[in-house]
This record gives C-alpha cells, structure tokens and sequence, in this order.
C-alpha cells in the first residue's frame, strides 16, 4: 500500500515532495520547500522518509526547486540538517543526482552551510541547473522545463520525463 503522509491528508500543502516519475530502473522526485505551509522538521522527516522509503532498491534523481527561496526558508537551517541526515543516512546509496534549479543567494549560503555535513559522494553529484525559471507560480510550470532537459548520469542519457 502506498504511503500516505497523516500531516498531508490533513492539509495537502503541508509538504512538497512528490513522486514525479518512475521507470523499472529510477524513480525522480520532485520538491519545492518554498511551496510547503508545514515547516515542522519532524513532518517534514516523517514525510520525506515515507515516500522515499517506496523506491524498493531502485535508483533515483532529486530535483530540488529552490525558487521563492527566501530568509524564511534559510531560518530553518534544522530542516536542511535533518533532510541531509536521512537522505545520507539511509538513500544516499541508490541517489544518482541532486539537480538544484532556481537556486539564488540564500540558497547558496545554505548550501555553504550544509556542505561540511555532506559525503563526497553527495557532493558530487550535485548539479546547480542554470533554470531559472521566473515567470510561473506553479510546480507544473518548472517540471515542464525540466521534462525538456536531458541529465546524464553513469554515461547514459536519461530524459526525466520518460
């Protein structure tokens, strides 16, 4: 049975990671933190765990949305902790790419500070897009830039939107 997130069921904003596509071989996630109304780190956790942990072994993409990214969003410092925790701690094994789009100076400055938590392995397969995709307000809008990128990974082409 498919997971479901108690804190979303309540109020479908409260988080932002979404499954936003899957082959036999990957799964791509898609979030926007800007976009989440919950900013409680134990939801956030419990959510991010809950859908990652439905991958069964498969490998996976990130693509992380930084857009409306702002002061609020870099006060919670501990979200960004704990996310890079779980993920290092329990999906960093299967995880091909972090692909950082719509990224401006507080995102910058947060990775600045996360970066020393991160194994070199994290650290390289970060990937800041040069997306900057201002003009829209919904999720839809970005993915569909994204559906017209092509990310290569291990030497084989991948078109996310498959």
């Amino acid at each position: 049975m498919p997971f479901v997130c108690k804190i979303c069921e309540k109020c479908p904003t409260s988080h932002s990671l979404i499954k936003y596509d899957e082959t036999s071989e990957r799964v791509v996630y898609y979030t926007c933190p800007a976009n989440a109304t919950n900013n409680d780190t134990d939801g956030i956790v419990y959510h991010y765990n809950g859908i990652l942990s439905e991958m069964n072994g498969k490998k996976w993409i990130w693509i992380l949305d930084l857009k409306n990214f702002g002061m609020k969003n870099f006060l919670e410092i501990g979200n960004a902790v704990a996310l890079t925790k779980l993920i290092t701690e329990k999906y960093s094994n299967n995880l091909q790419k972090i692909i950082v789009i719509n990224q401006n100076s507080f995102t910058d400055n947060i990775y600045s500070l996360i970066k020393p938590f991160l194994t070199s392995k994290i650290k390289s397969i970060v990937y800041f897009s040069d997306i900057k995709e201002t003009t829209h307000n919904t999720d839809k809008s970005v993915i569909n830039i994204i559906d017209k990128s092509i990310i290569n990974i291990d030497n084989s082409i991948i078109n996310i939107h498959s």
